[in-house]
C-alpha cells in the first residue's frame, strides 16, 4: 500500500495508544507525571510520546505556556531534582492539554514521514514501526534509515527490525529494547 493511502485511513488516537506501549508501557497515568528513564540524557519526560525536558525546547515551552510552569519549576526539572512529585501533581491537572500536545506531535510525525520522497509500499504496521523509529531516533531526510527505505520497492516490519538491530548503535547495545518495541507494535496487528 502507498504511504498516502495509509495516512488517509490512519486513526491518530490508535497510533498514540500503540506508541504509548513503547514509551510508557501502555500505562496512560505515566503520561501525566514526570518520569526518568535513566537511559540516555533525556532528563524528565512526560506525555504518551515521553517529551524530553532536557533535549526538547518545545516541551519546555509547552510546560510554560500551556501548563503554567514557572522558570524555577523548569530549573528543578532540568537540574534533575530527585523529588518532583509536586510538579507531577501540577502536570496531572493539564491532562487534556497533554493529550492534545501528544496528538499534535503524532500528527507532525505522520506528516513528516508522508513528505519523504521515494518511500516503498508497506502495510500499516510497517508505517507505525517507521513512526516509532522517527519518534525515538529521528528519521533524517536522506539519513541512514531514509536511504534504506528508498532502496526498497516494498517493505515489511521485519525489515525495519533487522535494520534497527544491524545498523543502529542502539540496536547493538540494547537489542532487547529494539525487539520489545517492535513486538509491542507487531502484537497490535495480529
Amino acid at each position: 500500500m502507498k504511504v498516502a493511502d495509509i495516512i488517509s485511513k490512519l486513526d491518530l488516537i490508535k497510533v498514540m495508544d500503540i506508541l504509548a506501549l513503547n514509551e510508557i508501557s501502555g500505562n496512560i497515568n505515566v503520561a501525566y507525571r514526570f518520569s526518568n528513564a535513566k537511559i540516555g540524557k533525556s532528563g524528565y519526560s512526560f506525555g504518551r510520546a515521553q517529551f524530553d525536558t532536557r533535549n526538547n525546547p518545545y516541551a519546555i515551552k509547552f510546560l510554560k505556556n500551556k501548563c503554567d510552569f514557572t522558570d524555577s519549576e523548569i530549573k528543578r526539572l532540568l537540574a534533575m531534582d530527585p523529588d518532583v512529585s509536586d510538579l507531577s501533581v501540577k502536570l496531572y491537572k493539564h491532562r487534556h492539554q497533554i493529550d492534545a500536545y501528544d496528538k499534535l506531535h503524532i500528527s507532525s510525525l505522520v506528516s513528516y514521514i508522508g513528505n519523504l520522497e521515494q518511500l516503498p509500499d508497506m502495510d500499516e504496521e510497517s508505517f507505525i514501526q517507521i513512526l516509532d523509529y522517527h519518534n525515538q531516533f529521528h528519521l533524517a531526510h536522506n539519513g541512514k534509515m531514509h536511504r534504506f527505505l528508498k532502496s526498497k520497492k516494498t517493505i515489511v516490519s521485519q525489515d525495519i527490525l533487522k535494520f534497527k538491530l544491524e545498523q543502529l548503535k542502539w540496536g547493538k547495545l540494547y537489542p532487547a529494547d529494539i525487539k520489545r518495541r517492535w513486538n509491542n507494535i507487531h502484537n497490535c496487528f495480529k
